[in-house]
């Protein structure tokens, strides 16, 4: 018989990651449906906001998405009229994604209300030093070059 391990110390500590991920997401899903979107379109509409434009592959590299999930999003936002996908001016193959005009005041009337969510939840729960430690030590978990 294998011996219990259901309550040490890692076990514990991905169960509250784990917890912690499902509580932000719920928070994050309601949040985004009340503005009418969807979490996915939400973290495009976020990530191309204030620029001019992404190409695909880096729009996927920097929201919580997987590539070919990236595209069915983007086809979904460009039928709603938020976003427009053209040929790259210095490559026919790679396409770029950018807001419409529609599309950026979406992005100016939501990304405010998400921040200030996340502002409120984290700080009235850590304080900013926290946050900080927060933040450095979940980078070092996510760093592949630390695991043995």
């Amino acid at each position: 018989m294998v011996p219990s391990q259901r309550n040490s110390r890692p076990v514990t500590l991905l169960r509250n990651l784990v917890r912690t991920n499902q509580r932000l997401r719920l928070r994050d899903t309601l949040l985004c449906e009340s503005m009418g979107l969807q979490p996915s379109e939400f973290d495009v509409i976020a990530t191309l906001g204030n620029t001019d434009g992404m190409r695909m592959c880096d729009l996927a590299t920097k929201t919580l998405m997987s590539p070919p999930n990236i595209t069915r999003v983007v086809k979904k936002l460009e039928e709603r009229g938020l976003v427009s996908r053209m040929r790259s001016k210095t490559s026919d193959r790679e396409v770029v994604a950018a807001l419409t005009s529609e599309g950026t005041a979406t992005f100016e009337r939501t990304y405010p209300h998400m921040v200030q969510q996340l502002r409120d939840d984290f700080d009235g729960r850590l304080t900013l030093d926290e946050q900080d430690a927060l933040i450095a030590l979940l980078s070092r978990l996510m760093d592949d070059d630390g695991a043995e």
